[in-house]
């Protein structure tokens, strides 16, 4: 793992997040670090991870005098153990509430000097937690990103998001607000490949192929993910890769409101969903009519920007629309007879 190295794993956590005890015992923890570190991975790669891991367990970790790389490699485990910190912390405040004995659950409380809180307090207290650890999640892969890291550049999911029109998460919200969030837009890139697949693919028909080679042209060499410059200016086709990606993250956020928990999503869009009220209904789960308004205003967004798809093919080949509806009438054709 990236902590508990010289068994200070406690400190580590404490130094972290600035919530969990020194003095706690670090194996109660160990297995919430560990499905943090897996999620973290998920989303990452294990390229970086294992970077990460090599230099914490080396002997050149925290000496006198860093090197360039040294310092680089410091600052990457740093960005990697917040993240895993405040997600492993999390998960094991929610599991600590109550001792686990053989006589069963018990609250131990010193009625003189400590209270138990209410829930609304605990509600408060999670969401803070969930966001620091969602935060500390975008922080770290923009930091890779700003430092074109290797490992990340060579990373599965940045592999395929290069290839998809919507590539990064600042295309996705010029679209749809979501924090500038890149957690997100990478928890999201199978939907966005998904979408672009099916939905954008059936859509375009023919022109698919002309759209998919101006795009990889476009962002080809392209190290931040922003617009290269292609060899043939094809003004019609970027007319077209715009009114694209203003439609792929609405079909996505279709997606990610009926299937994620609102932990998940960024907060702008909890917003939405969160109970006026403070208390129980904060910590239950969007009603189903709120959630069922919310997709239809996303679908009817959709649907107005595949309007406009459709008027954009429709006057690069007028042809297109046009069917044949009856076969051409020759005298010498008999179709019936009286």
């Amino acid at each position: 793992m990236l902590f508990n190295k010289a068994n200070n794993g406690a400190v580590e956590l404490r130094d972290r997040t600035g919530s969990y005890y020194a003095n706690n015992k670090f194996d109660r923890i160990a297995t919430d670090v560990m499905l943090a570190e897996h999620a973290i991975i998920k989303l990452v790669g294990q390229g970086i991870y294992d970077r990460a891991h090599d230099h914490y367990m080396g002997n050149e970790y925290q000496t006198t005098n860093p090197t360039a790389a040294q310092k680089i490699n410091d600052q990457l485990v740093l960005m990697l153990q917040i993240p895993i910190g405040y997600r492993a912390t999390y998960n094991y405040y929610q599991s600590n509430i109550v001792s686990h004995e053989d006589a069963g659950r018990k609250l131990k409380l010193d009625p003189e000097n400590e209270k138990v809180p209410w829930e609304w307090m605990l509600d408060r207290d999670d969401r803070a937690q969930v966001s620091k650890g969602n935060k500390t999640t975008d922080m770290l892969i923009s930091w890779l990103e700003e430092k074109r890291i290797p490992e990340w550049l060579e990373s599965q999911n940045r592999k395929i998001a290069r290839e998809l029109f919507v590539w990064n998460e600042e295309i996705f919200q010029d679209a749809y607000p979501i924090d500038q969030s890149p957690r997100f837009f990478y928890t999201t890139l199978a939907w966005n490949k998904e979408v672009q697949e099916r939905e954008i693919k059936k859509a375009l028909g023919s022109k698919y192929a002309d759209l998919m080679a101006y795009h990889l042209e476009l962002n080809e060499g392209s190290g931040s993910g922003l617009a290269g410059i292609p060899s043939v200016n094809n003004g019609e086709l970027e007319e077209l890769l715009k009114l694209v990606q203003k439609a792929i993250p609405l079909l996505v956020m279709v997606k990610a409101v009926k299937r994620l928990s609102l932990q998940v999503l960024p907060e702008g869009v909890v917003q939405q969903f969160m109970s006026e009220t403070e208390g129980r209904g904060a910590s239950q789960a969007a009603l189903l009519e709120v959630i069922k308004y919310q997709v239809k205003r996303l679908e009817d967004d959709a649907s107005d920007i595949f309007d406009d798809v459709k008027l954009w093919l429709q006057q690069a080949d007028p042809s297109s629309g046009e069917f044949q509806l009856l076969p051409n009438n020759e005298e010498t054709d008999k179709f019936f007879r009286t």
